[in-house]
């Protein structure tokens, strides 16, 4: 009786699956400490649309290391697309991060310094009128003292102030901007870096067709036995 020319079960697709799991992990992870370690840079090298930029490229260029580790196979957009959702996390996370930084060293600042922190809780108790010129005259005061507001607004508007913007909606605004360019950034380099890298699922699936089953150039098809 003649050999079965079926390809026997392998364990090919179970390795890709996993395959793509350790990549996924490991990209959230060295996005994560991209992004903590990025925090805690001086803050000279913190410019504006530039270090998110930076950050995204850094992250993306990981991404496609990776990506040439575990092998894994194009998906027709699907690798760039969670590329840009983990970068765009990692720079959510980023920010929300120094902002929590810049709260701890501003009570600290205000701990060493009992009048500024004294006038700094008589500003906060206050109820000053919902008018623009009373919250103006309530925002030259804490910058007066060196502070700012508590909420994630006000740390938006804080990174934007020494351009002279006290737009809140505007602040939030450049920062979504900024974000979404390193995002963007970051999803390029690894479409960049993948496109010859990459093998096409296509490919991939030829070269798993069992030789026992591929017509030799130039042999026709065998007929069958009657």
């Amino acid at each position: 009786m003649a050999e079965s020319a079926f390809p026997q079960p392998d364990v090919a697709p179970a390795a890709r699956r996993n395959g793509r799991l350790s990549w996924l992990v490991l990209f959230l992870l060295a996005t994560a400490a991209i992004s903590l370690v990025a925090v805690h840079l001086p803050p000279r090298v913190k410019m504006l649309g530039l270090f998110a930029i930076g950050h995204g490229l850094l992250a993306g260029w990981a991404a496609a290391r990776l990506a040439a580790v575990f092998d894994l196979t194009a998906a027709k957009g699907v690798w760039s697309a969670i590329v840009f959702v983990v970068i765009l996390g990692g720079q959510i996370g980023m920010a929300v991060e120094s902002n929590r930084l810049d709260r701890v060293a501003e009570e600290r600042a205000m701990a060493a310094n009992p009048k500024r922190a004294a006038f700094w809780r008589m500003l906060e108790s206050g109820k000053f009128p919902d008018d623009p010129k009373s919250k103006q005259i309530a925002d030259d005061a804490r910058r007066t003292i060196g502070a700012r507001g508590t909420s994630f607004a006000d740390y938006l508007q804080f990174r934007v102030s020494a351009l002279g913007i006290k737009s809140r909606p505007l602040a939030a605004a450049i920062w979504i901007l900024e974000i979404g360019l390193g995002s963007l950034a970051g999803m390029w380099i690894f479409g960049r870096l993948t496109s010859r890298r990459m093998p096409t699922a296509e490919r991939t699936y030829a070269t798993e067709i069992p030789s026992s089953l591929r017509l030799e150039a130039g042999s026709p098809p065998a007929k069958l036995e009657e």
